[in-house]
């Protein structure tokens, strides 16, 4: 051993000398080992760790010594060890996160993300741990003042992912932080206060002058308040108003088997019904069966957390499985409409009684559970109505065939739910009938009608949709195939027969089509708000849309793209606002009709046939026969007010007939509008007009 180790040892026993605490000789140990054992033969290095051992040993019997003086409790080695991992973990903020998600009980997206705190790398560590120890040694100031730092940073970092989700931060309010982090730590949740939650324990019996500054500073800055492991302690209905927080986490200790104990109930009843009425979010934590949640749901909680619906992650993750999703929508369903639901599980190419089903009770069957493809058949029989519906579960992309089936939903939940992903085809044999609500397919889905059978849909909504998606969404690609007759009938408010509220593809390639939306606002073939792409070839299409506002094929409010090819097309309207082919208040719309027999019977105070009347329109219609008859104050055959509006006509046989304030049957640049061949007769309160 040569003179510098022996330096070496003799400035490192001097150092040791003077610590008490192992966690301090640990960090010792890591600067001089090293050093020390560089180069050293194999017998030194045995002395120079049996010096380590030998010096660990005194440090442990120090600590140990003053721990007795100070009248502390005495530490056994284990808990020596993990005090000296949670000092490390003090000392070089080591600490990391986990996120579990917190999800809606209305639908189950994911609402928010609890931060749980973890050792990191260092193991065998658990958060209680971390505040034992942290405590003993006075450094739960630490503890508070890392976490609020370290969220706040990872808020920072997921912002893109978390949306307007939010992150739940434990606190410890009575805890003060440290002087010179705590201006630091308040502009971060200033910054970030909307995406924040800070969880405080209710048992904690802050007193009022207490509560009033925690409510007076997150409240200042915008910040809501949980109320953490409520049901424990002093809980109580009454001692809630003295928080007056946004969130109630209901504790586990309720939870586990409240399906088959009264008392429970009885107490999240109250607290739920208590949490409604003074506008606070009821949580249910820590669900881990399928029992307890259909149980929390069925008494009205508003959020869900637990190892059931999702354990916490280092990740944040966009989304709970999509049967974990499915779950929660039954139970709430069961909620509001006082029954469960009972699904039938459909095994692939499985051919299904619907009437031996709806005898044995079942409500709903369940197709695509544990395989992706092949085919499914139910079959009904005349004069059997059921109470079924059928949910395609996500990604599965397969066949279904409806032969003489009848299904029926409660009003707003549709008789054929398509799942996330799916390629969907539809066969239809026979008579089949919808009643009350139709087919929803998401924009991440795609739906194919297919067979020789007729699809009769009876919609009895406010907000309706006959094969498409609801008002606020997007729907999924729509192919039409089929060789049989789709009727849709629809008398409500506002609604799409085929499509959806903000649009998407229609593709219809045969078949028969007689739709009749009628209500507010209403659209036979497209969309209420959004822009839509429309092929119609090949088939027999008739659509009556009456309303304030009403649009036979094409879009109320949004632009739209429009081809009709070998087809034959009757329009029909009644209302105040009207478009036959194309918008009433779009910016663009593009037609093209050609190898068509059109027909269109329409009245509204304010009529455009084809096209859109305050903006831009390309019309092209060429080897066709159209016959228009429009009645109105404001009414028009072509619209398109805009510059750039554009009127193509080509060997077609046009007769128009308007009853009208209007002198010409157009609002096109007269310069914009070009004609080939064909015959036009025009005629505007019964005398003809050349302007065509």
């Amino acid at each position: 051993m040569d003179n510098t180790t022996i330096l070496l040892l003799d400035e490192y026993l001097e150092k040791a000398g003077r610590i008490d605490r192992l966690y301090e000789l640990e960090a010792l140990n890591m600067e001089y080992a090293p050093l020390i054992t560089m180069g050293e033969d194999s017998a030194d290095l045995k002395l120079v760790n049996d010096l380590f051992d030998v010096v660990s040993q005194l440090v442990r019997y120090k600590e140990k010594a003053q721990k007795k003086a100070e009248g502390n409790v005495i530490l056994t080695d284990s808990e020596v060890d993990e005090n000296r991992k949670v000092m490390m973990l003090l000392d070089g903020n080591m600490f990391s996160y986990h996120f579990q998600p917190i999800v809606r009980a209305d639908d189950g997206s994911i609402y928010g993300y609890e931060a749980l705190m973890r050792s990191g790398v260092i193991q065998g560590i658990s958060p209680f741990h971390i505040l034992k120890y942290a405590e003993m040694a006075d450094r739960i100031n630490e503890v508070e003042m890392y976490t609020f730092l370290n969220v706040l940073g990872l808020t920072a970092k997921y912002a893109d992912i978390l949306g307007d989700k939010k992150i739940f931060i434990n606190s410890m309010p009575k805890v003060r932080l440290p002087d010179d982090k705590r201006a630091e730590i308040d502009n971060l949740l200033k910054k970030y206060h909307k995406r924040i939650v800070v969880e405080m324990t209710e048992n904690s019996q802050y007193d009022d002058a207490e509560l009033t500054e925690i409510k007076e500073k997150f409240g200042g800055m915008g910040i809501p308040v949980a109320i953490d492991d409520f049901g424990t302690g002093y809980s109580n209905i009454t001692n809630l108003l003295r928080y007056t927080p946004k969130f109630v986490k209901i504790d586990r200790s309720l939870l586990c088997g409240i399906e088959n104990d009264r008392n429970k109930r009885h107490f999240v009843r109250e607290t739920v019904d208590f949490c409604r009425e003074n506008g606070i979010l009821a949580l249910a934590e820590g669900v881990e069966t399928s029992e307890e949640l259909r149980t929390v749901i069925l008494l009205g909680v508003d959020l869900i957390q637990g190892y059931y619906t999702a354990r916490p992650s280092a990740a944040l993750i966009n989304a709970i499985p999509y049967e974990l999703r499915s779950e929660i929508k039954l139970h709430q369903r069961e909620r509001q409409e006082g029954k469960r639901t009972k699904i039938y599980n459909a095994d692939k190419d499985e051919r299904i009684s619907l009437e031996r089903l709806s005898g044995d009770g079942y409500t709903a069957v369940r197709i695509g559970r544990g395989y992706q493809d092949g085919s499914v058949t139910l079959v009904g029989k005349a004069g059997l109505d059921t109470d079924i519906h059928i949910i395609t579960v996500e990604d599965h992309c397969g066949t279904v065939v409806l032969d003489n089936v009848s299904l029926s939903n409660v009003v707003g939940r549709p008789c054929i739910d398509v799942g996330e992903n799916n390629h969907l085809t539809l066969v239809l044999n026979g008579r089949n009938k919808l009643d009350n609500s139709g087919i929803r397919v998401p924009s991440s889905a795609s739906l194919t009608m297919a067979g020789m059978g007729s699809l009769d849909i009876t919609l009895g909504n406010s907000d309706y949709y006959g094969i498409g998606n609801d008002m606020k969404s997007e729907h999924g690609k729509l192919n039409f195939k089929q060789d049989g007759t789709v009727t849709i009938t629809a008398n409500s408010h506002t609604g799409v027969c085929i499509g959806s509220g903000l649009g998407g593809s229609i593709n219809i390639g045969r078949g028969r089509y007689v739709l009749n939306a009628a209500g507010s606002m209403n659209v036979c073939i497209g969309t209420i708000f959004g822009s839509t792409q429309i092929e119609l070839m090949g088939c027999d299409f008739e659509g009556k849309a009456s309303g304030a506002f009403s649009t036979v094929i094409g879009s109320v409010e949004g632009d739209a793209d429009i081809h009709m090819i070998y087809s034959s097309v009757k329009c029909g309207s009644d209302g105040q606002y009207a478009a036959g082919v194309g918008s009433i208040s779009g910016k663009y719309v593009h037609i093209h009709g050609e190898s068509m027999s059109f027909n269109a019977e329409m009245s509204a105070d304010s009529l455009t046939i084809f096209g859109v009347k305050r903006g831009h329109s390309e019309i092209k219609l060429e080897k066709s026969s159209l016959k228009i008859k429009g009645d109105g104050n404001k009414a028009l055959a072509f619209g398109g007010s805009s510059q750039g509006s554009v009127l193509d006509l080509a060997d077609i046989d046009l007769q128009i007939e308007l009853a009208a304030a209007m002198s010409e049957c157009y609002d096109i640049p007269k310069d914009n509008i070009r004609k080939k061949g064909g015959k036009y007769r025009v005629y505007i309160n019964g005398n003809k007009d050349d302007a065509l």
